[in-house]
């Protein structure tokens, strides 16, 4: 399996535009905030709508969403470094947006299918966190209880 990747530009692989109210947008889009940005990139797994404070990157067909997603996610961040303007990022400075991509699509789905058994794992340790938290809480309780 070959891992190298190439560097694509966002408007290659998606259709880019400042989300519109009320317009659906296909299952799969991705979304970033343009004022008040931060790291963060969101994904609508149903067809919806994205609100305009948003920039929407909705895939073309043949794109496998659940990849893009981990593709843009994994490349934003240096990009927002780059290009932000104080909290804000300009929208025209998308048109710079490139991510690091692999073509194999055998390549794609073993990533993906990689990271969701991480993602799997560290939800279980997150519960078990939580759980051990909340024992840790009723152990005290009770010891203090008159």
């Amino acid at each position: 399996m070959n891992f190298n990747t190439k560097k694509v530009n966002i408007y290659d692989l998606c259709n880019v535009e400042r989300a519109v109210a009320g317009k659906e947008y296909k299952a799969g889009s991705c979304y970033i905030k343009l004022s008040a940005v931060d790291e963060s990139v969101g994904q609508i797994k149903n067809k919806g709508k994205i609100d305009s404070r948003y920039a929407v990157f909705e895939p073309k067909d043949g794109i496998n969403i659940d990849y893009m997603f981990i593709a843009i996610e994994r490349c934003f961040p240096e990009f927002l470094r780059r290009y932000r303007t104080t909290i804000n990022l300009q929208f025209g400075t998308l048109k710079h947006f490139q991510i690091a991509w692999h073509d194999n699509e055998d390549t794609q789905k073993y990533v993906v299918q990689s990271i969701k058994v991480l993602d799997d794992e560290i939800n279980t340790l997150e519960q078990q966190i939580n759980l051990e938290q909340q024992q840790k809480k009723w152990y005290l309780h009770k010891m203090m209880a008159e």
